[in-house]
């Protein structure tokens, strides 16, 4: 009996034949190692990745961060001269070269990048970022100088106080040194963003060659949006004023050491408009932070969603009688998001105070990071942040 054979389809190569736009997106999901790769497929596909526009660089897909450093620089030096880059991603946790990365910044803002994510180690004395830098096109950027291994405690590189990026909307700033250099003592490094929508500030420590003044971070935007906070963890007094009056969200993760608009009786945001907040506790000092707090609430009395971490719930109800006292806060409260933990269980539906001016409000209980997450986070942070200024 005669087995019948399956007919072989010899047609056209279908995906070589796509235009440059669509061969380029598909390219833009892959990390550039992979694209390079691909370009032994044929002539079709030779040359397409020096044309991408969206780029992902990562050194854990190399053996060697020697390895990494060369097809970086070949990268760079290969691309035509004329493609823009729209974004890219780089990752690099060890020690990179710092002129290397010097002429990856050039390049980058003479190419008229938008988008801009970063995370390289800050063993670098000074990031490759200068105060003359003027790039209109840049609209996302996110750095995070990371810590190479065997060199914690070392001071994270200074963010600039007078950058030009008047197309910025969006800023996260990760381990970065925040210089105090006004006269009272503050650091102020963000108002020159005219455009700035959300601002992301984590483990950013402030520094002040004055040692008799008070450090503080003062945040002033008419366009800020939303704000979060995340304190470093070896701080005992962090202080911030605001100057944001169109803010609708806040986030905020550490210790509140002073009262919202309180901090030198300057302010020029109304909390009472902010319609979305997150708190989350990290102290086990609590002696003072309920009647912060609870002034806190007063300040946001109107907003609408109010998400809160189960150690928060757990240390506002070490004082009850802080709030056997009706209030006049939460009366617009439409959604109560708790998020829990592992290790600390809900204090038994005490969390319901919050929602006595709002009994119509929904509540949600959802998982947080798991207690794993959280040690490896907070060794990581403690590690990076060990030392003291």
């Amino acid at each position: 009996m005669r087995m019948k054979t399956r007919r072989r389809y010899h047609g056209k190569d279908r995906i070589s034949a796509l235009p440059d736009c669509l061969l380029l997106q598909i390219l833009s999901n892959l990390e550039v190692y992979r694209a390079v790769q691909l370009s032994i497929l044929s002539t079709r596909w030779k040359n397409i990745w020096k044309h991408m526009s969206v780029v992902t660089l990562h050194h854990r897909n190399f053996e060697s961060i020697e390895s990494f450093a060369t097809f970086v620089s070949q990268f760079f030096s290969f691309r035509t001269g004329k493609s823009s880059l729209q974004a890219l991603n780089f990752e690099c946790f060890r020690y990179f070269d710092a002129e290397l990365l010097k002429r990856i910044i050039k390049y980058l803002f003479s190419h008229n990048i938008q988008r801009l994510d970063m995370s390289v180690p800050c063993s670098l004395e000074h990031f490759p970022l200068c105060t003359n830098f003027s790039y209109h096109s840049l609209t996302s950027l996110k750095l995070i100088a990371c810590q190479e291994i065997n060199h914690w405690g070392r001071q994270g590189p200074v963010f600039p106080n007078s950058l030009q990026f008047p197309a910025l909307t969006y800023l996260y700033l990760g381990f970065f040194t925040l210089l105090c250099t006004t006269d009272d003592g503050y650091a102020d490094p963000f108002s020159v963003f005219q455009s700035l929508n959300t601002l992301i500030i984590k483990d950013c420590p402030l520094y002040n060659h004055i040692t008799n003044v008070e450090d503080s971070l003062f945040i002033s935007s008419v366009t800020l949006v939303n704000l979060t906070i995340v304190l470093p963890l070896s701080y005992e007094s962090y202080k911030f004023k605001l100057s944001t009056p169109n803010l609708c969200s806040f986030n905020f993760t550490g210790n509140p050491f002073q009262n919202l608009s309180g901090h030198n009786n300057i302010s020029n945001t109304n909390f009472s408009y902010i319609k979305h907040v997150r708190i989350g506790l990290t102290s086990k000092k609590v002696a003072k932070f309920p009647s912060i707090l609870s002034n806190w609430l007063l300040e946001l009395a109107l907003m609408e969603s109010f998400t809160v971490t189960s150690n928060t719930l757990k240390i506002l109800n070490l004082f009850p009688k802080s709030w056997k006292i009706d209030f006049p806060y939460l009366h617009n409260l439409k959604l109560l998001k708790i998020e829990t933990h592992e290790f600390l269980s809900l204090p038994n539906g005490r969390e319901d105070f919050l929602l006595q001016n709002a009994p119509s409000a929904k509540k949600v209980i959802f998982p947080g990071p798991s207690l794993k997450d959280l040690a490896k986070e907070d060794r990581r942070r403690i590690k990076q942040f060990r030392y003291r200024y």
